[in-house]
């Protein structure tokens, strides 16, 4: 039995802690019960004493990650003491003695690590080490870009802007679906209200070290099948340490991008410090830690603008033929003779736009792709503050206490040059903080207590510039507010306003966005059983005010200028001078304060049947109550209702009134996902061991931004669709918005019109019954250690999921068996709206299938080694946003087989090398000593895959109305002849559908260049006295200067369609220089 408890004053609640357990035999391998075990913490000198049980077993748990000494100590036998035993973050070492008879006086001293194969886990993962952290190159020192080096992995972003997360798709599971925490305590965006993603950015200085928890994880983590990421910060020790530091780049040694005529501007500045030690040594410390960032800086950015010729109407030189949209007689049109469009027939609004969109400045590889390049400019400046501290009240009760602080601000002029009316320009303005308290408390010999109480907030803002200057109105469109200039998306051309991404807004305000976490677990050590019992709450508050499009959003496709049922004719730009809008918007949202919860309850039971055979056992219950919204300001759908304006199916309803719930759908309280694992060593090899398991895991409920969601009644709101498969416009430009002002939520019929009549509301709302996302994973592996210090890993990865939520969904849309020509508006589901749609569906599927090898050797003797290759096949039929080359938009909602493909995510086969070697810092001063020694190199290896794309058609010949993104059909091979930059792939390949049909093209049907990377850390010690060393240090980001091209043009219509024009940066450099004491 467990004897007592003098727990480590560095303690992390549930996934920041380690445990350590271990068997005790005599040389006939006998149990040894009653063993006094002591393990000391070597550098802050906190202790733990244990005994082992009847069973010879001993177990200590809630380890803070460190280097321990470990001491077996009993009568009758010589003891035993093994130091420099490592514990990593979320980790279980099984740590075994064979005690000889002898003398107490006859101590065995080894100096020897844990075993470095996994004996009691059948979880797959990765640590990163404060090793790599420290040593290997990071571009923008966002430590958590090294998931990478897991198998299984998939980086999308290594971490930008000012909040500085990556993102990245882990083991088949969903980018940005990954659960993270730090020091044990949440930090993933607010459960239920937002998308999940990381909400704190540790500095390098301040962070211990991370663990990736690929697939098939304990019953005690939960709400994620794309990986658990638990982070830990660095704790005070018994002496004082610390470091300052300044990171510096610049385009003075950077190599230019492949297709840009210069560097992009950049002068970044990271520089802070840190300190740590003793309160009152072993048993009070502290660690403190600041970095703050300061950069101007830009993009490459090649776009595609009208031509001057264009500018004045003259398309003669395109291909394509441009109708008159106001000829349409008899479903034809009359083309304009010469391609040339009559100075009367140019709309006035369209034509002051002009002076907002930039002219052509380079010469384009093929047609007009691409015939306008600049470099972005953009000031960031972010401080962000890290500060714990480990406290022992006494021998049973130990606290932890960690904050976090980001602050940030960002401004950005786009490249346009005219940053009014530049997409990408805008003010970014932030706090994120985080705050985690937990307390460790021994009852009994046998039986502990840990809980912990975490807060994230963040508070954001983000802003077009130009706010409140009237410029739409300036332009001379009617009916728009003052707040900015009017979104303009033109089919192929570059855009004007606001971004056609997630959250792009006029303005977005979330003051604040919070989520609040209670978690409580229970340990207790019986026989060859570790038990655990959990609970854990969340509660996420979002208040968020948006201006999305209240100065006017408006599309222009190549249909409108194009004679119907030819798609080789027309163009964006064409239809925009023409001033013939396909669709029309103006949406504004007053402010939103919406609330979700989630509770979870689980038991693991990690049983060691044998001393080669360990089960890990589980089940975790768990629930996410729905969102809903303060003062019930949300509105639903009854789609069978009679509405009394129209007569037909299809009534808005309102949260709390006539019975209806107030909140978004309804909890599945059936949620239960048992897990269950083994860890076998095999009897006929000293170092091998077999693991394996499966279980069930549940996914968060929206997978997107939903703060503004459902909120009809409470926000203008006017949509405008063209009535004929696009072939005549919705609005005309010089008209304007016909004046517009929402109605009451009381209004009989709530934003219904007469079949006859044109709607004007679109209508979005959750779906009651959603089934909660769920993913079954399972797993297989063999490790072995091969020499000394060195494992290999071969194994299997599967994770099949359903119920994926998915980008909102139309249910309005035209039957297939009804499409035809004219105004079909009366034929569509719910004619009285101009569309409705389903927020975050849950009707995706996925499917991953991976192989992996990995090779590991850990730091000895200067060198460290670890590679992996990952193959694998990535299917689904519903990415996310935030997947590789993909919207994540549907085709046909009444057909989904049809967007059945590879992931955006699949990377069928990838590789990753890091290698560390460092010379010895020699004792001895003199000149060979010091030029010698103090050396280290860092190299990090990216070669992978090209990721996937799909090819859309700009022409939308449907009649379908809200049809999702279109394909057209593939007539050919579309990987055919020779592939180049400006013919990427066989475009002849493609054409459009024949009118009212959809396209047979799959999903993902091509695939981009391979991507192939080496970032290089080199760097010098210069000892000053002992203890304390100047490093000086130069990193190398793509060194060999390689081009990875970003995906061509996958449009079909768009002049860019099969061209490659952009791609990542070259060669980039940075120097530091630190003092590390």
């Amino acid at each position: 039995m467990i004897a007592g408890f003098l727990v480590a004053s560095s303690l992390f609640a549930q996934v920041g802690t380690s445990t350590l357990n271990g068997r005790i035999v005599d040389a006939s391998n006998a149990p040894v019960p009653g063993v006094e075990v002591k393990i000391r913490e070597q550098s802050s000198g906190s202790h733990q004493t244990v005994q082992t049980n009847e069973a010879g077993i001993y177990r200590v748990t809630a380890l803070v990650p460190g280097t321990y000494q470990v001491e077996a100590r009993i009568a009758g036998f010589k003891p035993v003491i093994r130091k420099d035993v490592t514990l990593e973050v979320a980790q279980t070492v099984a740590l075994d003695f064979v005690l000889e008879v002898g003398e107490q006086n006859l101590a065995i001293e080894v100096t020897a690590d844990a075993p470095p194969i996994d004996t009691q886990s059948s979880s797959l993962g990765q640590l990163v080490g404060h090793k790599m952290i420290d040593n290997l190159p990071l571009p923008n020192r966002a430590a958590t870009a090294l998931v990478n080096l897991s198998p299984g992995v998939v980086m999308i972003s290594s971490g930008t802007g000012p909040e500085n997360y990556p993102v990245f798709s882990v083991a088949g599971g969903r980018a940005r679906n990954q659960d993270f925490t730090l020091d044990g305590g949440n930090v993933t965006n607010a459960v239920g209200v937002t998308r999940p993603q990381q909400q704190t950015s540790l500095p390098l200085d301040a962070m211990q070290e991370f663990r990736v928890i690929s697939n098939n994880y304990s019953a005690e983590y939960g709400h994620s099948t794309g990986g658990i990421i638990a982070l830990s910060t660095r704790s005070g020790t018994n002496q004082l340490h610390g470091s300052v530091f300044e990171f510096a780049r610049n385009n003075a040694l950077d190599a230019r991008s492949f297709f840009a005529s210069a560097t992009p501007p950049l002068n970044l500045h990271q520089f802070g410090g840190a300190l740590g030690g003793p309160v009152i040594r072993n048993k009070t410390h502290f660690f403190v830690s600041w970095e703050e960032t300061r950069e101007v800086f830009g993009d490459a950015s090649v776009l595609t603008v009208p031509t001057l010729a264009e500018r004045r109407g003259n398309f003669s030189g395109l291909r394509s033929a441009i109708y008159d949209p106001l000829s349409l007689a008899n479903g034809k049109k009359t083309p304009f003779e010469g391609n040339l469009i009559p100075r009367s027939a140019l709309d006035p609004v369209a034509l002051a736009a002009l002076a907002y969109i930039p002219l052509p400045n380079r010469t384009p590889a093929t047609a007009n792709a691409g015939n306008f390049g600049a470099n972005s400019h953009s000031t960031l400046r972010r401080d962000i503050l890290v500060g714990k501290l480990d406290h022992s009240l006494s021998s049973a009760d130990q606290l932890t206490a960690r904050y976090y602080i980001n602050d940030y601000h960002q401004e950005d002029d786009g490249a346009y040059g005219i940053p009014v009316s530049d997409p990408n320009a805008g003010v970014t303005g932030g706090r994120v903080q985080s705050f985690l308290v937990s307390h460790l408390h021994t009852f009994s010999a046998t039986i502990l207590n840990n809980f912990s109480f975490s807060y994230d907030r963040r508070a954001f803002i983000q802003q077009r510039l130009g706010a409140g200057q009237g410029l739409a109105q300036s332009l001379g469109l009617l009916n728009v507010s003052a707040a900015a200039f009017p979104t303009m998306n033109i089919s192929g051309y570059a855009s004007l306003g606001s971004p056609a991404s997630v959250n792009a807004a006029i303005a977005r305000i979330q003051t604040p966005i919070t989520d609040t976490q209670f978690l409580d677990s229970v340990s207790k050590f019986l026989g060859k059983h570790a038990l655990k019992i959990g609970i854990e709450y969340r509660r996420g508050f979002n208040q968020e005010t948006n201006d999305l499009s209240s100065s006017g959003a408006l599309t222009f496709t190549r249909q409108i200028s194009g004679q119907p049922g030819v798609s080789d004719s027309g163009d964006g730009f064409a239809s925009f001078l023409l001033g013939q809008a396909n669709q029309a918007s103006l949406q504004r949202i007053d402010s939103i304060a919406s609330h979700a919860s989630y509770w979870a309850a689980y038991v693991q039971d990690d049983y060691r049947v044998t001393s080669r055979l360990t089960l890990n056992l589980g089940l975790r219950w768990e629930v996410e109550l729905p969102r809903y919204v303060d003062h019930n300001r949300m509105n639903s759908f009854n789609p069978a209702a009679i509405n009394p304006v129209s007569g037909t199916p299809g009534v808005v309803t309102f949260a709390g009134v006539n019975g209806v719930p107030s909140t978004a759908f309804d909890a599945n309280f059936a949620n239960f996902g048992p897990r269950f694992g083994f860890a076998y060593s095999a009897p006929f090899a000293r170092n091998l061991v077999i693991r394996g398991g499966a279980g069930i895991f549940y996914v968060p409920m929206v997978s997107n931004s939903v703060g503004p969601a459902a909120s009809l009644g409470f926000a203008d709101n006017l949509s405008l669709v063209s009535p004929n498969a696009n072939t005549s416009s919705a609005l005309n430009l010089k008209n304007g918005f016909p004046a517009y002002v929402s109605p009451s939520i009381d209004t009989p019929g709530f934003g219904a019109v007469a079949v006859s009549a044109a709607p004007t509301t679109a209508v979005t709302y959750f779906d009651r019954r959603r089934p909660t996302p769920v993913s079954y994973q399972v797993n297989l592996d063999v490790q072995d250690e091969i020499a000394p210090n060195l494992v290999l890993e071969a194994g299997y990865i599967g994770n099949v999921s359903h119920h994926l939520t998915a980008n909102d969904l139309s249910i309005d849309q035209v039957p297939a068996q009804l499409l035809g020509p004219g105004n079909l508006q009366a034929l569509r589901p719910f004619p009285q709206f101009s569309n409705v749609s389903i927020v975050n569906p849950p009707v995706g599927n996925s499917n991953y299938q991976a192989g992996f090898v990995r090779l590991d050797r850990k730091l000895s003797h200067g060198f460290s080694i670890l590679a992996h290759y990952t193959f694998s096949k990535f299917l689904d039929d519903a990415a996310s946003a935030n997947e590789f080359g993909d919207p994540g938009s549907y085709m046909d909602a009444y057909n989904r087989r049809l967007d059945k493909g590879l992931s955006g995510s699949d990377i069928p086969q990838r590789g990753v090398i890091t290698v560390l070697y460092s010379t010895p810092e020699f004792s001895k001063h003199g000149f060979a000593n010091t030029a010698a020694g103090g050396w280290q190199v860092g190299v990090l290896s990216v070669l992978q895959s090209g990721q996937t794309f799909t090819v859309f058609d700009s022409a939308n010949n449907t009649n379908a109305f809200p049809a999702g993104t279109l394909r057209p059909n593939l007539t050919g091979d579309p990987s055919a002849g020779v592939q180049t930059l400006a013919h990427w792939f066989n475009t002849a390949a493609f054409e459009s559908a024949p009118a009212f049909t959809f396209g047979n093209s799959p999903r993902s049907v091509l695939r981009g260049a391979a991507w192939k990377t080496v970032d290089v850390t080199l760097s010098k010690n210069f000892p000053i006295r002992e203890g304390c060393k100047m490093e000086l240090r130069a990193e190398f980001f793509n060194v060999l200067n390689h081009a990875n091209f970003d995906v061509p043009g996958h449009t079909l219509g768009n002049p860019d369609f099969g061209v490659i024009s952009s791609a990542e940066p070259g060669r980039t450099v940075q120097v530091a220089l630190r003092l590390v004491f």
